[in-house]
Parts: C-alpha cells; sequence; structure tokens
C-alpha cells in the first residue's frame, strides 16, 4: 500500500504588527505645503514662526504710530515767525475787497480866484484853463482865459449855455480848414458837438443893447460864449464874477 504523500502544512500568516492604541484617536493633520504628515515637531515650529512675525508686525505698527505722534506734536507746538509770517487768506482776500477810502472833495472857494498870471499869457493867443466857482449856485464851471493881440483879456466859460457840449478852444487853423470847414486867420473857439464857430475878436449881440465877445460865424449855437469878468491885480489875473 502506497505511502500517504506528506501533506503541506500552510504558511502561518505574517505577525501583525502590534497597533497602537492610541493612533485611532489622533486627530488628521491639515495639509501644509512643505511639511510632512505627521510631523508634530514641523507643526510646532509653523506656529512659532507664524507668532513671532505677528508679534514683529504688531511692535512695527506701535512704533510708527508713536513717532507719528511725536512729530505731529513738535509741529503743533512750534512758534510761528513773525518776521516772514504770511497773512491768511482770508484775510489778504478781505483787505484785496475793502472798498478804498473815498477821495477828498475839493473845497469850494467862493469870490475871486486867480485864473492866471501875468507871465503866463504875456503873448497874444496865450491861453490857461482855469475852475471858476459860481457864487450863487456854488457849481464848478471849466474855464478859459486867454490873450488878445490887442493886449486885451478874455475869460469865458466852456460850458454851453444850453447843452452839455464843451468848448474847445483851437490854434490849428488846418484843424479849422478841414474839420470845421472855415478858413480863419487866427485861433477860434468851437463847439465840437454842433460845429459852431466862434471868433474871439469879433463881438455879437445878446439882444437888446447887450454884446459879447466871441460872435458866432458859423453854425447854429444861439449866442456867443457865456463871459467871465476879470481884471489884472499886480501879477496875478483876478476872475471875478461870471455872465448871469
Amino acid at each position: 500500500m502506497p505511502a500517504n504523500p506528506p501533506t503541506k502544512t500552510p504558511d502561518a500568516p505574517p505577525p501583525k504588527p502590534a497597533e497602537n492604541k492610541f493612533d485611532r484617536f489622533r486627530p488628521n493633520m491639515p495639509t501644509i505645503p512643505g511639511v510632512e504628515h505627521g510631523s508634530g515637531k514641523a507643526a510646532r515650529e509653523l506656529s512659532e514662526t507664524e507668532i513671532h512675525r505677528r508679534f514683529l508686525i504688531g511692535g512695527i505698527a506701535v512704533a510708527v504710530v508713536l513717532i507719528s505722534a511725536v512729530i505731529i506734536g513738535q509741529l503743533k507746538n512750534k512758534p510761528r515767525s513773525t518776521t516772514n509770517s504770511t497773512p491768511d487768506s482770508s484775510v489778504a482776500e478781505q483787505a484785496a475787497q475793502a472798498p478804498a477810502p473815498p477821495s477828498p472833495v475839493p473845497a469850494v472857494q467862493e469870490g475871486p480866484i486867480v485864473a492866471a498870471t501875468v507871465n503866463e499869457l504875456s503873448k497874444p493867443w496865450d491861453a490857461k484853463k482855469f475852475t471858476f466857482t459860481n457864487p450863487l449856485t456854488r457849481d464848478n464851471i471849466d474855464a478859459m482865459v486867454m490873450r488878445l493881440p490887442g493886449g486885451e483879456l478874455w475869460a469865458f466859460s466852456l460850458q454851453s449855455q444850453f447843452g452839455r457840449c464843451e468848448l474847445e478852444y483851437v490854434t490849428d487853423l488846418g484843424r479849422l480848414a478841414s474839420e470845421f470847414r472855415y478858413n480863419a486867420s487866427h485861433p477860434m473857439v468851437v463847439s465840437p458837438c454842433d460845429g459852431t464857430v466862434y471868433d474871439p475878436l469879433k463881438v455879437g449881440p445878446l439882444g437888446g443893447n447887450t454884446w459879447a465877445r466871441g460872435e458866432i460865424v458859423k453854425g447854429s449855437s444861439l449866442r456867443p460864449p457865456i463871459s467871465i469878468e476879470v481884471k489884472v491885480s499886480g501879477s496875478s489875473i483876478i476872475a471875478d464874477s461870471i455872465e448871469q
């Protein structure tokens, strides 16, 4: 009888490593780049680094705040210079907008006044403007006095009796011919508003037996210029009264 073949005993399973009874209580660590799982030491090192970084940032912020406070306090306590200081813009604007003080009103001089000096009117056709104050109305009147070729003085108001046109004394004979269409042989008094020409060497009627110097030789005015009485006193030519 054949012998029974030897029975092969199955291989025993490899020994099971001893289970760490504490592994099941260990929480799963988060995945952190550059840190291997299960490395508690690396996790602790990361936490310490983060704490140190945050502490450093906080210290820098506190230092910046303290430095800024010190600088602001020094600027507030710095005294302002009195020599180089400039006025506040609002004060400068108020000063610029402040109205200028009114010009003084010239006093009205009543009675006779000096219209010119004898030296100022030493030659024929010399003339000078002056201001005469009407003693009745107290109005200041622009006037002129001139020396005529015969030595006589003639003074008159530059304001026309009717209207507000101011008369002119024209010595340019060419202008008299071109602008006023009058061929004169000596200076004339003219009204630029209506083109009237008055001759200082002639007298014209005012009505009745009244006559006045400055006859109208061209134009539409109604009468000669208003006369002002003048006389010589020493070296002065005095304007005494005005035609009313």
